[in-house]
């Protein structure tokens, strides 16, 4: 019976971890999206009080719905109007910073019409950067929801993802030359070399901004709703760029 006891206490006991030295390297704090109420030290996750370094509160609360300051109603439970109000600004911000690819293709206007092949793979190649950094997006904001990652993670997470970012590049581009060259009429080996090479440029630049996006909008947040869109619209002005001068250095 004492035994018995014993065990249920301890599988209900609260525990409180001391906070780490200054100088540790592993801060001992632990964030879930389970039952979640945080004060100034301390945060109380599955019956266990465990350390919350200060510096982390701002994102850890903004990026919880159930911390505190924020009541949580549940998708159907939060009115209509509330939504549209949350996602509005981003996308009309996000509209006028898009129309800019308008420019830039207009500055290229002369090399679209030389090499109009070109035209018919901006889709692709914007496209491909914005699934390889919506991947990485949706990697790094549900880790950071977790607490398995923080800000300062920061130089190795870019570091990481930029080294997955060349080992998918270079299959990518491999896999790009022959669908250009073989499968596309009219098309020469320049042409699929230059979309090949633009393509794994993308690839890249698309991993290292959607880790700092992530991050740096985890600090205010606003990863969940902000990051996916902006990551977007910035890998598209920024991959139609680089597929225009890349294009410009190979075909001229």
């Amino acid at each position: 019976m004492q035994s018995t006891l014993r065990h249920s206490m301890a599988d209900h006991a609260i525990r409180l971890r001391p906070p780490p030295t200054e100088d540790s390297s592993n801060p001992a704090w632990v964030m879930t999206r389970k039952r979640l109420s945080v004060d100034r030290s301390t945060s109380y996750v599955d019956r266990r009080l465990v350390y919350c370094p200060e510096d982390e509160l701002p994102g850890f609360i903004g990026s919880d719905p159930t911390a505190p300051g924020r009541r949580d109603r549940g998708y159907f439970g939060t009115p209509l109007l509330r939504h549209v109000a949350a996602r509005f600004p981003w996308l009309f911000a996000l509209m006028l910073v898009q129309s800019v690819s308008g420019f830039v293709l207009e500055g290229f206007e002369s090399l679209i019409a030389e090499h109009l092949i070109l035209s018919h793979f901006l889709t692709m190649l914007v496209g491909g950067g914005g699934n390889s950094s919506g991947q990485t997006v949706a990697e790094l904001v549900k880790r950071l929801s977790r607490g398995e990652l923080s800000t300062r993670d920061m130089p190795r997470v870019l570091a990481r993802e930029i080294g997955i970012g060349i080992i998918l590049a270079l299959g990518l581009g491999l896999g790009a030359y022959p669908r250009v060259r073989l499968l596309s009429r009219g098309a020469t080996n320049l042409d699929a070399l230059a979309i090949a090479l633009s393509y794994t440029l993308i690839i890249v630049m698309a991993n290292a901004l959607g880790v700092v996006v992530a991050l740096t909008l985890h600090l205010c947040g606003l990863a969940a709703v902000g990051a996916p869109p902006v990551v977007q619209v910035v890998v598209d002005v920024l991959g139609i760029t680089l597929t225009c001068l890349v294009c410009t250095a190979v075909l001229s």
